[in-house]
């Protein structure tokens, strides 16, 4: 007779049927996801980056960009600027091509009698060497020139082109990105080394260099788990019948983050191979707890029997592992929020899998190969005098000393190492040194004069007021202050935009632009620009001409230096200005800060929320505060560890490192949920705090070592992957979960014993 109330023990070939079509709908809803690799994502958390981008994006009234840089020795002479003629007219044939410029297909103006015109920047015709050179200096020297389209040494160059074309599609990007690639491949040689950055080109590359990965990953992780599951249970029918359901559910998974309106990006990636072990902790939990019944129960019985044992502490262990995913819902980095919200959906998924449909599925396996509940385990004296984990339990409490050093030491240490955690966050550090995308930006940033840009407002007092002779002296002294700094590469004002137009009218060509002195001919410099629709006239002042803008351009540099320096660039010019001018770097300075502030408040407060969840949890659990306490105490361990490594390595905390702490928080408490509950248990039916310790260990030991060892595995495998920020993750989740494991079988089995004889 079923003694089980659980109907999946009760009814499971027709429930583990009838579940079986909902479970290959989801399989099926799974074939149709794809990675969303939109190096948007990528851009998010660092808000100097994504600056720079929306700024140079809403310039270019976005449209699609594609930057071909040409490096060569030979850039100045007729052979190569005739190369980028030809590399500029071949764009020009692609479909959906708004606007191309280059050395060669751009204009400058000049003076014409009373007014401008614009003239080639490069004329069309055969020029001199000494002509050659002219242009050769103008273009490294000339400030609106220089790193915009020439590198300083005159040996990169930019062509820039514009396009408005559909490129929604992954198909509709590899067309264009194959089309360019075909259309380039004839100009690049030796002597003319060509690279092309892209919005829809990254994000091929990244989704190429995922699955690329993946094929790594996953074959690295199944092998290593495969072997951590074989060595606990070494039983071919217990290994099929775990294999199998980690293999139904882990087909369902992505169908049913997909249906919940989850797509699979960079970041939450790393969920399924992480939800995927988790799911094996709790097969592995289940299984034990059937092998070491009594073997002369009858197999409905074992099921009753195991139930009762691991069912509370799984739904428990689930909730803390889920809060500490859900946490991560308050970051205001959106990526991070999904990946909490689609980990603790997961989780749930998990959770009813393992007790529902999964245990039908375990349950018929078992009745088919009755030999996969045979523990050939040899047989213990009553207390396991004989067994690893008896001596690991009775050690841990006799050197009880040591887990007190350990905890105080590692969590004072933890306490003075926060301090000294890295916050900046950089886009860049997310694609690996060997990426074609990082390698160009490193270029533009190491030779271009910088990838950083941000904006200083100088907001007159009313309309048309930039446009004042004092005003606009006043500007080019805060951006001749800013240059002296020395800190940045290149500088841009409103004031060096009149003063370019200054020169042409005066026809210096000596370089040094200077204002003009009369207010007749500033205002025909005025309607020159507007009249021409000069492009940096958008980017350094608004439509109405009551705001001025200095844009200052750095290389990539620690967020902390960069904020000190915009700070003391504002102070400058507050002084400088007259009164009825405001200064503002507010917009730059505030997303720069809050950029950090939104890491840190994810990590603190996701710290607080799980410990404060966390410890009612277990509070009820076990109906004890004190068991509660002690649970975290150990949990924090690893959280510890990974500070103090973090402190000394120098790993940015960026937003997808910044999750390790909260998972190995939640999943390092499922140990002690499983360890405790058991220890509890033996103490009420009569045991000593020692020997409840030796029978949790004996009965949770093995379970706790296997699910730790698949879950280091799959931190292991991650480092393969190609993105830097998944590779720190990989190792420091490698780290946390051994630590967590340490703390499950030494330190927490040395806090519930005694050294008294009770």
């Amino acid at each position: 007779m079923n003694t089980s109330r659980n109907p999946f023990v009760r009814f499971p070939e027709i429930l583990f049927s009838t579940f079986l079509f909902v479970i290959a709908g989801m399989i099926w809803q799974s074939t149709k996801v794809s990675i969303d690799s939109d190096p948007m994502s990528l851009l998010e958390s660092d808000k100097r980056h994504l600056e720079t981008y929306e700024r140079i994006s809403s310039f270019l009234n976005n449209d699609t960009a594609l930057v071909i840089s040409i490096e060569s020795d030979q850039i100045f002479t007729s052979t190569g600027l005739d190369h980028i003629r030809k590399i500029s007219d071949a764009i020009t044939s692609q479909d959906g091509l708004v606007d191309v410029k280059s050395l060669t297909h751009s204009y400058k103006p000049v003076r014409k009698g009373l007014a401008f015109k614009m003239v080639p920047f490069v004329p069309n015709a055969k020029l001199t060497e000494k002509q050659i050179a002219s242009i050769r200096e103008f273009s490294v020297t000339h400030p609106l020139v220089r790193n915009i389209m020439v590198s300083r040494d005159g040996k990169i160059t930019l062509i820039t082109a514009t396009y408005k074309r559909d490129l929604r599609t992954s198909e509709q990007r590899k067309e264009f990105r194959n089309e360019t690639e075909n259309l380039l491949m004839p100009f690049s040689t030796p002597e003319f080394r060509i690279k092309v950055i892209s919005l829809p080109f990254i994000q091929d590359e990244l989704s190429n260099s995922f699955v690329y990965d993946l094929y790594f990953v996953l074959p690295t992780t199944g092998l290593c788990i495969l072997i951590a599951v074989a060595l606990t249970f070494r039983s071919l029918p217990c290994l099929l019948l775990i294999l199998l359901s980690e293999a139904l559910l882990t087909g369902a998974l992505p169908g049913v983050l997909h249906l919940t309106g989850f797509s699979l990006t960079p970041y939450n990636i790393l969920l399924l191979p992480l939800l995927a072990a988790i799911n094996l902790t709790l097969l592995t939990h289940q299984l034990t707890a059937l092998r070491n019944t009594n073997q002369s129960l009858s197999l409905d019985e074992k099921f009753d029997s195991m139930l009762k044992m691991v069912f509370l502490p799984s739904l428990f262990a689930a909730l803390t592992t889920a809060i500490g995913l859900g946490s991560l819902t308050i970051c205001e980095v959106s990526q991070v929020k999904k990946f909490g919200l689609a980990g603790a959906l997961g989780i749930g998924t998990i959770f009813l899998w393992a007790f529902g449909p999964g245990l039908a599925f375990l349950r018929v396996g078992c009745r088919i190969w009755p030999s996969t509940l045979k523990n050939k385990a040899s047989q213990r004296d009553e207390f396991g005098k004989k067994s690893f984990f008896a001596k690991l339990g009775k050690a841990a409490v006799y050197h009880r000393w040591i887990s007190i050093t350990l905890i105080v030491s590692i969590f004072i240490s933890a306490i003075f190492a926060v301090n000294r955690l890295n916050i900046d966050i950089r886009a860049i550090h997310f694609l690996s040194p060997a990426s074609h995308t990082r390698q160009m930006a490193e270029m533009i940033d190491d030779r271009m004069g910088g990838i950083n840009v941000v904006q200083m407002d100088f907001k007159t007092d009313k309309p048309g007021g930039i446009n004042q002779i004092e005003f606009l002296r006043k500007l080019q002294e805060v951006q001749n202050f800013a240059e002296d700094t020395g800190k940045f590469s290149s500088t841009y004002s409103y004031a060096s935009l009149i003063a370019m137009m200054n020169s042409v009218w005066i026809g210096d060509n000596s370089g040094k632009l200077t204002l003009p002195s009369s207010k007749l001919t500033l205002n025909i410099f005025v309607l020159a620009l507007k009249a021409m629709q000069y492009p940096f006239l958008q980017a350094l002042s608004n439509e109405k001409q009551q705001t001025a803008n200095l844009v200052l351009r750095t290389t990539d540099m620690p967020s902390g230096e960069f904020v000190s320096l915009l700070k003391s660039i504002e102070s400058k010019a507050t002084e400088m200005m007259p009164d009825n001018v405001s200064v503002s770097a507010e917009a730059g300075l505030h997303t720069l800060l809050k950029a950090d502030k939104d890491i840190v408040d994810a990590q603190l407060g996701s710290l607080y929320i799980t410990l404060s969840a966390m410890l009612v949890v277990m509070s009820l659990l076990w109906r004890s505060f004190v068991l509660g306490t002690i649970a975290l105490i150990t949990g924090l361990g690893p959280v510890a560890i990974l500070t103090l490594i973090g402190a000394i390595s120098q790993i940015p905390l960026n937003s997808v490192t910044v999750m390790v702490g909260a998972l190995a928080l939640g999943i390092g408490i499922d140990d002690a949920v499983h360890l405790v509950t058991h220890w509890l248990n033996a103490r009420q039916n009569g045991c000593t705090k020692n020997q409840a310790i030796v029978l949790a260990l004996e009965a949770k030991g093995p379970a706790i070592l296997c699910t730790s060892l698949i879950l280091i595995s799959f931190s292991i495998s991650l480092l393969w992957m190609s993105f830097p920020p998944v590779i720190h993750f990989g190792w420091l989740s490698a780290v946390a979960y051994t630590a967590a494991l340490g703390s499950a079988i030494w330190i927490l089995p040395s806090l519930l014993g005694t050294k008294k004889k009770t």
